[in-house]
Protein backbone atom coordinates (compact mmCIF):
# COMPACT_ATOMS: atom_id res chain seq x y z
CA UNK A 1 0.00 0.00 0.00
CA UNK A 2 3.13 2.41 1.04
CA UNK A 3 4.22 1.67 -2.64
CA UNK A 4 1.20 2.37 -4.09
CA UNK A 5 0.49 5.49 -2.39
CA UNK A 6 4.37 6.60 -3.28
CA UNK A 7 3.90 6.32 -6.93
CA UNK A 8 0.58 7.77 -7.19
CA UNK A 9 2.50 10.34 -6.41
CA UNK A 10 5.22 10.33 -8.21
CA UNK A 11 2.23 9.95 -11.11
CA UNK A 12 0.20 13.08 -10.41
CA UNK A 13 3.59 14.98 -9.87
CA UNK A 14 4.77 13.74 -13.29
CA UNK A 15 1.27 15.26 -14.90
CA UNK A 16 1.05 17.68 -13.44
CA UNK A 17 4.47 19.00 -14.12
CA UNK A 18 3.65 18.36 -18.16
CA UNK A 19 0.64 20.93 -17.17
CA UNK A 20 2.79 23.31 -15.13
CA UNK A 21 5.41 23.62 -17.61
CA UNK A 22 3.55 23.95 -20.51
CA UNK A 23 1.41 26.82 -18.93
CA UNK A 24 4.40 28.38 -18.00
CA UNK A 25 6.22 28.36 -21.38
CA UNK A 26 2.73 29.79 -22.91
CA UNK A 27 2.72 33.01 -20.16
CA UNK A 28 5.84 33.75 -22.52
CA UNK A 29 4.55 33.83 -25.52
CA UNK A 30 2.01 37.35 -25.58
CA UNK A 31 4.77 39.88 -27.10
CA UNK A 32 6.27 41.35 -29.98
CA UNK A 33 9.62 40.54 -28.98
CA UNK A 34 11.86 39.08 -31.66
CA UNK A 35 15.60 38.76 -32.21
CA UNK A 36 18.01 38.05 -35.20
CA UNK A 37 17.92 34.63 -35.38
CA UNK A 38 13.86 34.64 -34.91
CA UNK A 39 13.66 37.63 -37.47
CA UNK A 40 15.26 35.09 -39.92
CA UNK A 41 12.72 32.35 -38.91
CA UNK A 42 10.01 34.53 -39.65
CA UNK A 43 11.02 36.23 -43.06
CA UNK A 44 11.91 32.62 -44.86
CA UNK A 45 8.56 31.38 -44.03
CA UNK A 46 6.97 34.02 -46.29
CA UNK A 47 8.64 32.00 -49.13
CA UNK A 48 6.81 29.09 -50.59
CA UNK A 49 8.24 25.11 -49.75
CA UNK A 50 10.93 25.69 -52.74
CA UNK A 51 12.31 29.23 -51.75
CA UNK A 52 12.68 27.79 -48.03
CA UNK A 53 14.68 25.11 -49.35
CA UNK A 54 16.93 28.00 -51.86
CA UNK A 55 17.06 29.75 -48.27
CA UNK A 56 17.83 27.28 -46.14
CA UNK A 57 20.87 25.52 -48.25
CA UNK A 58 22.42 29.19 -48.54
CA UNK A 59 22.45 29.19 -44.75
CA UNK A 60 23.94 26.60 -42.52
CA UNK A 61 20.63 24.47 -41.36
CA UNK A 62 18.48 21.56 -42.91
CA UNK A 63 14.69 23.08 -43.42
CA UNK A 64 12.31 20.50 -41.39
CA UNK A 65 11.28 23.16 -39.26
CA UNK A 66 10.89 25.41 -41.62
CA UNK A 67 8.34 23.42 -43.68
CA UNK A 68 6.42 23.06 -40.27
CA UNK A 69 7.06 26.43 -39.63
CA UNK A 70 5.57 27.11 -43.03
CA UNK A 71 2.62 24.69 -42.57
CA UNK A 72 1.97 26.49 -39.61
CA UNK A 73 1.59 29.87 -41.04
CA UNK A 74 -0.54 28.41 -44.59
CA UNK A 75 -3.41 27.06 -41.78
CA UNK A 76 -4.09 29.47 -38.90
CA UNK A 77 -2.18 32.36 -40.33
CA UNK A 78 1.03 35.02 -39.91
CA UNK A 79 1.34 35.44 -36.48
CA UNK A 80 4.39 35.65 -34.18
CA UNK A 81 2.51 34.01 -31.26
CA UNK A 82 1.32 30.88 -33.47
CA UNK A 83 5.25 29.98 -34.40
CA UNK A 84 5.76 30.47 -30.74
CA UNK A 85 3.36 27.91 -30.16
CA UNK A 86 4.90 25.72 -32.69
CA UNK A 87 8.11 25.52 -30.65
CA UNK A 88 6.36 24.89 -27.45
CA UNK A 89 4.14 22.06 -29.14
CA UNK A 90 7.62 19.96 -28.94
CA UNK A 91 8.57 20.83 -25.77
CA UNK A 92 5.79 19.83 -23.92
CA UNK A 93 5.84 16.81 -26.08
CA UNK A 94 9.18 16.05 -24.60
CA UNK A 95 7.88 16.14 -21.11
CA UNK A 96 5.05 13.55 -22.02
CA UNK A 97 7.47 11.33 -23.62
CA UNK A 98 8.51 12.21 -19.51
CA UNK A 99 5.18 11.07 -18.10
CA UNK A 100 4.77 8.11 -20.63
CA UNK A 101 7.98 6.30 -22.09
CA UNK A 102 10.16 7.04 -19.78
CA UNK A 103 7.94 5.81 -16.82
CA UNK A 104 7.46 2.57 -19.16
CA UNK A 105 10.63 1.96 -19.23
CA UNK A 106 12.37 2.90 -15.67
CA UNK A 107 9.91 4.20 -13.15
CA UNK A 108 7.32 6.62 -12.00
CA UNK A 109 9.82 8.09 -9.93
CA UNK A 110 12.16 8.63 -12.69
CA UNK A 111 9.83 9.77 -15.13
CA UNK A 112 9.06 12.67 -12.47
CA UNK A 113 12.58 13.31 -11.97
CA UNK A 114 12.80 13.67 -16.33
CA UNK A 115 9.71 16.09 -15.98
CA UNK A 116 10.91 18.79 -13.62
CA UNK A 117 14.94 18.80 -14.21
CA UNK A 118 14.04 19.22 -18.15
CA UNK A 119 11.41 22.28 -16.98
CA UNK A 120 13.88 23.50 -14.16
CA UNK A 121 17.27 23.39 -16.55
CA UNK A 122 18.13 26.73 -16.65
CA UNK A 123 19.16 26.96 -20.49
CA UNK A 124 15.53 24.83 -21.27
CA UNK A 125 13.37 27.67 -20.73
CA UNK A 126 14.52 30.34 -23.15
CA UNK A 127 14.43 27.76 -26.32
CA UNK A 128 11.05 27.00 -25.20
CA UNK A 129 9.59 29.62 -27.13
CA UNK A 130 12.59 30.52 -29.27
CA UNK A 131 10.99 30.48 -33.08
CA UNK A 132 13.70 27.99 -33.85
CA UNK A 133 14.34 24.55 -34.80
CA UNK A 134 15.89 23.88 -31.18
CA UNK A 135 12.55 22.34 -29.23
CA UNK A 136 12.03 19.92 -32.18
CA UNK A 137 15.07 18.99 -32.34
CA UNK A 138 14.60 18.42 -28.24
CA UNK A 139 12.09 15.90 -29.29
CA UNK A 140 13.54 14.35 -32.34
CA UNK A 141 17.02 13.24 -30.37
CA UNK A 142 15.35 12.20 -26.88
CA UNK A 143 12.29 10.23 -28.66
CA UNK A 144 15.94 8.68 -30.69
CA UNK A 145 17.49 7.78 -27.38
CA UNK A 146 14.22 5.91 -25.98
CA UNK A 147 13.39 4.37 -28.91
CA UNK A 148 17.05 2.73 -29.40
CA UNK A 149 16.91 1.59 -25.32
CA UNK A 150 12.99 -0.34 -26.66
CA UNK A 151 14.71 -1.55 -29.93
CA UNK A 152 17.42 -2.94 -28.18
CA UNK A 153 14.98 -4.39 -25.48
CA UNK A 154 12.11 -5.76 -26.70
CA UNK A 155 11.02 -7.65 -30.25
CA UNK A 156 8.43 -4.31 -31.38
CA UNK A 157 8.68 -3.28 -34.36
CA UNK A 158 7.69 -0.03 -33.55
CA UNK A 159 10.62 0.92 -31.57
CA UNK A 160 12.55 0.44 -34.69
CA UNK A 161 10.51 2.59 -36.80
CA UNK A 162 10.55 5.18 -33.92
CA UNK A 163 14.05 5.06 -33.76
CA UNK A 164 14.27 5.58 -37.58
CA UNK A 165 12.04 8.18 -37.94
CA UNK A 166 13.17 10.25 -34.97
CA UNK A 167 16.90 9.87 -36.20
CA UNK A 168 15.65 11.32 -39.60
CA UNK A 169 13.68 14.12 -37.90
CA UNK A 170 17.00 15.19 -35.71
CA UNK A 171 19.22 14.80 -38.78
CA UNK A 172 16.80 17.38 -41.06
CA UNK A 173 16.54 19.67 -37.98
CA UNK A 174 19.88 20.46 -36.89
CA UNK A 175 23.53 18.87 -38.00
CA UNK A 176 24.54 18.83 -34.35
CA UNK A 177 21.10 17.24 -33.39
CA UNK A 178 22.40 14.53 -36.83
CA UNK A 179 25.74 14.63 -34.86
CA UNK A 180 23.57 13.44 -31.30
CA UNK A 181 21.78 10.64 -33.12
CA UNK A 182 25.14 9.32 -34.71
CA UNK A 183 26.29 8.93 -31.47
CA UNK A 184 22.90 6.52 -30.38
CA UNK A 185 22.97 4.93 -33.40
CA UNK A 186 26.68 4.06 -32.33
CA UNK A 187 26.10 2.93 -29.12
CA UNK A 188 23.26 0.95 -30.18
CA UNK A 189 25.27 -0.98 -32.89
CA UNK A 190 27.93 -1.85 -30.18
CA UNK A 191 25.26 -2.61 -27.59
CA UNK A 192 23.85 -5.09 -30.41
CA UNK A 193 27.19 -6.28 -31.20
CA UNK A 194 28.25 -7.61 -27.65
CA UNK A 195 25.10 -8.88 -26.64
CA UNK A 196 22.78 -9.49 -29.62
CA UNK A 197 23.73 -10.12 -32.72
CA UNK A 198 20.58 -11.21 -34.37
CA UNK A 199 19.30 -7.93 -34.42
CA UNK A 200 22.43 -5.82 -36.59
CA UNK A 201 20.17 -6.86 -39.20
CA UNK A 202 17.66 -4.27 -37.99
CA UNK A 203 20.03 -1.73 -37.02
CA UNK A 204 21.65 -2.14 -40.43
CA UNK A 205 17.70 -1.68 -41.95
CA UNK A 206 17.34 1.67 -39.69
CA UNK A 207 21.05 2.71 -41.03
CA UNK A 208 19.65 1.86 -44.77
CA UNK A 209 16.37 3.65 -44.33
CA UNK A 210 18.42 6.42 -42.72
CA UNK A 211 21.04 6.54 -45.35
CA UNK A 212 18.02 6.91 -48.08
CA UNK A 213 15.93 9.66 -45.97
CA UNK A 214 19.07 11.58 -46.05
CA UNK A 215 20.34 11.35 -49.59
CA UNK A 216 18.73 14.35 -50.84
CA UNK A 217 20.01 16.45 -48.34
CA UNK A 218 23.52 14.92 -48.33
CA UNK A 219 24.92 16.90 -51.02
CA UNK A 220 23.53 20.26 -49.36
CA UNK A 221 25.21 19.32 -46.41
CA UNK A 222 28.67 18.60 -47.56
CA UNK A 223 28.46 22.20 -49.66
CA UNK A 224 27.51 23.55 -46.70
CA UNK A 225 30.43 22.11 -44.64
CA UNK A 226 32.94 22.99 -46.76
CA UNK A 227 31.60 26.39 -46.90
CA UNK A 228 31.72 26.60 -43.13
CA UNK A 229 35.45 25.20 -43.19
CA UNK A 230 36.47 28.46 -45.03
CA UNK A 231 34.92 31.03 -43.20
CA UNK A 232 32.02 31.39 -40.62
CA UNK A 233 30.84 33.68 -37.81
CA UNK A 234 31.55 32.20 -34.71
CA UNK A 235 34.68 33.75 -33.12
CA UNK A 236 37.14 31.78 -31.87
CA UNK A 237 36.56 29.35 -28.75
CA UNK A 238 39.04 29.70 -26.09
CA UNK A 239 39.24 27.44 -22.57
CA UNK A 240 37.43 30.23 -21.14
CA UNK A 241 34.47 29.95 -23.68
CA UNK A 242 34.28 26.22 -22.86
CA UNK A 243 33.67 27.22 -18.97
CA UNK A 244 31.18 29.22 -20.06
CA UNK A 245 29.43 26.64 -21.74
CA UNK A 246 28.74 24.65 -18.57
CA UNK A 247 27.37 28.54 -17.21
CA UNK A 248 24.75 28.18 -20.64
CA UNK A 249 23.59 25.18 -19.47
CA UNK A 250 23.34 24.96 -16.11
CA UNK A 251 23.72 29.13 -14.47
CA UNK A 252 21.62 31.81 -14.30
CA UNK A 253 22.60 35.15 -15.06
CA UNK A 254 22.83 36.31 -11.45
CA UNK A 255 25.15 34.24 -10.53
CA UNK A 256 28.06 32.20 -11.48
CA UNK A 257 27.64 30.05 -8.61
CA UNK A 258 24.87 28.07 -9.20
CA UNK A 259 26.39 26.75 -12.32
CA UNK A 260 28.89 25.26 -10.41
CA UNK A 261 26.93 24.05 -8.12
CA UNK A 262 25.22 21.60 -10.58
CA UNK A 263 28.56 20.87 -12.47
CA UNK A 264 29.34 19.20 -9.41
CA UNK A 265 25.96 17.77 -8.87
CA UNK A 266 26.32 16.89 -12.65
CA UNK A 267 30.11 15.30 -12.05
CA UNK A 268 28.41 13.02 -8.74
CA UNK A 269 25.66 11.68 -10.95
CA UNK A 270 28.35 10.59 -13.00
CA UNK A 271 30.41 8.78 -10.64
CA UNK A 272 27.17 6.80 -9.44
CA UNK A 273 26.21 6.08 -13.12
CA UNK A 274 29.88 5.06 -14.00
CA UNK A 275 29.57 2.71 -10.02
CA UNK A 276 26.90 1.04 -11.35
CA UNK A 277 27.38 0.37 -15.08
CA UNK A 278 30.38 -1.11 -13.94
CA UNK A 279 27.69 -3.59 -11.66
CA UNK A 280 26.10 -4.02 -14.84
CA UNK A 281 22.88 -2.37 -13.71
CA UNK A 282 20.49 -1.71 -16.80
CA UNK A 283 19.01 1.95 -15.57
CA UNK A 284 22.44 3.25 -14.84
CA UNK A 285 24.16 1.63 -18.11
CA UNK A 286 21.56 3.68 -19.62
CA UNK A 287 21.85 6.92 -17.69
CA UNK A 288 25.12 6.58 -18.40
CA UNK A 289 25.28 6.08 -22.49
CA UNK A 290 22.59 8.86 -21.86
CA UNK A 291 24.48 11.16 -20.73
CA UNK A 292 27.85 10.78 -23.04
CA UNK A 293 25.48 11.76 -25.75
CA UNK A 294 25.44 15.26 -25.04
CA UNK A 295 28.80 15.04 -23.61
CA UNK A 296 30.40 13.71 -26.66
CA UNK A 297 28.62 15.87 -29.10
CA UNK A 298 29.78 19.14 -26.95
CA UNK A 299 33.31 18.01 -27.10
CA UNK A 300 33.18 17.24 -31.06
CA UNK A 301 31.92 20.68 -31.55
CA UNK A 302 34.79 22.06 -29.38
CA UNK A 303 37.57 19.74 -30.32
CA UNK A 304 36.45 20.83 -34.54
CA UNK A 305 36.23 24.33 -33.66
CA UNK A 306 40.24 24.04 -32.03
CA UNK A 307 41.44 21.71 -35.27
CA UNK A 308 39.48 23.38 -38.03
CA UNK A 309 37.75 26.82 -37.44
CA UNK A 310 34.97 27.66 -34.71
CA UNK A 311 31.71 25.74 -35.44
CA UNK A 312 30.56 25.60 -32.31
CA UNK A 313 27.88 27.55 -30.30
CA UNK A 314 26.62 26.42 -26.74
CA UNK A 315 22.73 26.09 -27.52
CA UNK A 316 24.04 23.92 -30.43
CA UNK A 317 24.08 21.26 -27.51
CA UNK A 318 20.13 21.41 -26.99
CA UNK A 319 18.88 18.89 -28.58
CA UNK A 320 20.72 16.36 -26.42
CA UNK A 321 20.17 17.56 -22.94
CA UNK A 322 17.12 16.01 -22.47
CA UNK A 323 19.00 12.68 -22.48
CA UNK A 324 21.09 14.51 -20.15
CA UNK A 325 18.07 15.07 -17.57
CA UNK A 326 17.21 11.13 -18.16
CA UNK A 327 20.66 10.61 -16.90
CA UNK A 328 20.81 12.84 -13.59
CA UNK A 329 16.54 11.96 -13.32
CA UNK A 330 17.58 8.23 -12.82
CA UNK A 331 20.67 9.07 -10.72
CA UNK A 332 18.03 11.00 -8.54
CA UNK A 333 15.96 8.41 -8.18
CA UNK A 334 18.27 6.39 -6.52
CA UNK A 335 18.05 9.25 -3.78
CA UNK A 336 14.58 8.29 -3.44
CA UNK A 337 15.12 6.95 0.24
CA UNK A 338 17.74 9.59 0.82
CA UNK A 339 16.02 12.53 2.15
CA UNK A 340 18.81 14.46 3.52
CA UNK A 341 20.27 14.22 0.41
CA UNK A 342 17.44 14.71 -2.30
CA UNK A 343 15.31 17.37 -1.11
CA UNK A 344 18.46 19.82 -1.16
CA UNK A 345 19.12 19.01 -4.60
CA UNK A 346 15.36 19.29 -5.40
CA UNK A 347 14.99 22.51 -3.98
CA UNK A 348 18.21 23.39 -5.77
CA UNK A 349 16.49 22.68 -8.42
CA UNK A 350 13.69 24.64 -8.26
CA UNK A 351 15.12 27.66 -7.55
CA UNK A 352 16.97 27.10 -10.36
CA UNK A 353 13.72 27.04 -12.56
CA UNK A 354 12.06 29.75 -10.72
CA UNK A 355 15.07 32.15 -11.59
CA UNK A 356 15.17 31.21 -14.93
CA UNK A 357 11.82 31.74 -15.34
CA UNK A 358 11.64 34.84 -14.24
CA UNK A 359 14.70 36.33 -16.32
CA UNK A 360 12.96 34.82 -18.96
CA UNK A 361 10.09 36.37 -18.52
CA UNK A 362 11.91 39.66 -18.29
CA UNK A 363 13.87 39.12 -21.30
CA UNK A 364 10.34 38.48 -23.47
CA UNK A 365 8.45 41.56 -21.49
CA UNK A 366 10.85 43.65 -20.43
CA UNK A 367 14.42 43.83 -21.88
CA UNK A 368 13.71 45.87 -24.70
CA UNK A 369 11.98 48.57 -25.96
CA UNK A 370 10.00 46.76 -29.07
CA UNK A 371 6.61 47.04 -28.00
CA UNK A 372 7.17 50.92 -27.13
CA UNK A 373 8.46 50.66 -31.17
CA UNK A 374 5.82 48.94 -32.64
CA UNK A 375 3.06 51.40 -31.20
CA UNK A 376 5.47 54.53 -31.53
CA UNK A 377 5.21 53.76 -35.50
CA UNK A 378 1.61 52.98 -35.53
CA UNK A 379 0.62 55.67 -34.28
CA UNK A 380 2.90 58.37 -36.29
CA UNK A 381 4.38 56.86 -39.17
CA UNK A 382 2.12 57.76 -42.08
CA UNK A 383 1.84 56.06 -45.46
CA UNK A 384 4.69 58.63 -47.29
CA UNK A 385 7.32 58.67 -44.37
CA UNK A 386 10.61 57.59 -45.01
CA UNK A 387 12.90 55.60 -42.09
CA UNK A 388 16.48 56.38 -41.66
CA UNK A 389 18.90 54.65 -39.62
CA UNK A 390 22.51 54.85 -38.55
CA UNK A 391 23.53 51.63 -37.41
CA UNK A 392 23.93 49.69 -40.38
CA UNK A 393 24.13 46.18 -39.06
CA UNK A 394 20.57 46.12 -38.18
CA UNK A 395 18.94 46.76 -41.55
CA UNK A 396 18.07 42.89 -41.57
CA UNK A 397 15.93 43.67 -38.10
CA UNK A 398 14.68 46.56 -38.79
CA UNK A 399 13.10 45.31 -42.59
CA UNK A 400 11.30 42.37 -40.45
CA UNK A 401 9.39 45.64 -38.10
CA UNK A 402 9.04 48.04 -40.90
CA UNK A 403 8.43 47.88 -44.52
CA UNK A 404 11.80 47.74 -46.72
CA UNK A 405 10.97 50.12 -49.61
CA UNK A 406 10.62 52.57 -46.45
CA UNK A 407 13.76 51.92 -44.74
CA UNK A 408 17.78 53.74 -46.16
CA UNK A 409 20.78 53.53 -44.18
CA UNK A 410 21.78 57.62 -43.62
CA UNK A 411 24.56 57.47 -45.74
CA UNK A 412 22.84 56.33 -48.83
CA UNK A 413 19.30 58.09 -48.16
CA UNK A 414 18.39 60.25 -50.90
CA UNK A 415 16.91 63.69 -49.67
CA UNK A 416 15.81 64.45 -52.97
CA UNK A 417 12.92 62.07 -53.04
CA UNK A 418 9.49 62.66 -52.33
CA UNK A 419 8.30 62.36 -48.59
CA UNK A 420 6.33 63.72 -46.21
CA UNK A 421 8.27 63.08 -43.12
CA UNK A 422 11.45 61.33 -42.21
CA UNK A 423 11.82 58.90 -38.73
CA UNK A 424 16.01 58.96 -38.25
CA UNK A 425 16.28 56.08 -35.72
CA UNK A 426 19.69 57.79 -34.10
CA UNK A 427 21.70 54.71 -32.10
CA UNK A 428 24.89 56.10 -29.92
CA UNK A 429 28.07 56.42 -31.54
CA UNK A 430 26.99 55.83 -35.17
CA UNK A 431 27.08 58.12 -38.05
CA UNK A 432 24.70 61.06 -37.06
CA UNK A 433 21.94 62.90 -39.18
CA UNK A 434 22.47 66.69 -38.33
CA UNK A 435 21.26 69.87 -39.07
CA UNK A 436 24.02 70.98 -41.24
CA UNK A 437 23.90 67.42 -43.03
CA UNK A 438 19.93 68.44 -43.98
CA UNK A 439 19.95 72.45 -43.82
CA UNK A 440 20.00 72.50 -47.97
CA UNK A 441 17.01 70.74 -48.12
CA UNK A 442 15.00 73.35 -45.22
CA UNK A 443 14.14 70.32 -42.75
CA UNK A 444 13.74 70.33 -39.49
CA UNK A 445 15.00 67.57 -36.63
CA UNK A 446 12.54 67.39 -33.81
CA UNK A 447 13.10 64.67 -30.84
CA UNK A 448 10.37 62.62 -30.18
CA UNK A 449 11.56 59.91 -27.54
CA UNK A 450 13.94 57.08 -26.48
CA UNK A 451 12.52 53.60 -28.48
CA UNK A 452 14.91 50.19 -29.36
CA UNK A 453 14.43 47.09 -31.44
CA UNK A 454 15.91 43.79 -30.13
CA UNK A 455 18.69 44.72 -28.25
CA UNK A 456 19.75 48.31 -30.17
CA UNK A 457 18.27 51.17 -28.19
CA UNK A 458 17.91 54.31 -30.41
CA UNK A 459 16.34 57.56 -30.09
CA UNK A 460 14.23 58.69 -32.63
CA UNK A 461 13.69 61.98 -33.99
CA UNK A 462 10.90 63.26 -36.39
CA UNK A 463 12.39 65.32 -39.58
CA UNK A 464 10.19 67.37 -41.66
CA UNK A 465 10.18 70.26 -43.80
CA UNK A 466 9.78 73.68 -42.67
CA UNK A 467 12.20 76.78 -42.23
CA UNK A 468 15.94 76.11 -41.86
CA UNK A 469 16.88 75.55 -38.48
CA UNK A 470 19.41 78.07 -36.13
CA UNK A 471 22.76 77.37 -37.51
CA UNK A 472 24.66 75.66 -34.49
CA UNK A 473 26.65 77.07 -31.71
CA UNK A 474 29.64 78.49 -33.82
CA UNK A 475 28.91 77.64 -36.96
CA UNK A 476 27.86 80.60 -39.51
CA UNK A 477 24.97 80.89 -41.60
CA UNK A 478 24.81 78.67 -44.86
CA UNK A 479 22.65 79.83 -47.66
Amino acid sequence: MREKIRTDRFRILSWGGVAFFTLLYASLIFNRNVWTDEIFTLKLIQNDFAGIVEGTAADVHPPLYYFLARVALLIFGDSLQVQKLVTILPMSLTLLLGATKVRRQFSDVTACFFIWTLGCLPCTMEYAVQVRMYSMALLAVTACGLYALEAFETEKRGAWIGFTVSALAAAWLHYFALGSVLLIQGFLFLALLMKKRRKLKCWLAAAAVMIAGYAPWAGVFLRQSAGVAQSYWIPKITWSTVADYFQWAFGISKWKWPAWAFTALAVGAGIMAVSGAAKRRREETAALLAMLVPALTAAAGVILSFLIRPVYRDQYVFPAMGLFCLFFAVELSRLVKRKAILIPVCLFLLFLGAVQYLETWRQEYRSTLTDQTVEFWEEHVGEDDLIVYNLEVYEFCYSYYFPEEKLSYVRDVDLDQEFDEIWFLDTPGEWEFVPPQILPYDLQIEYMGHYGIEHNEFDIYRVTKGPNPQPLPGEGAQG
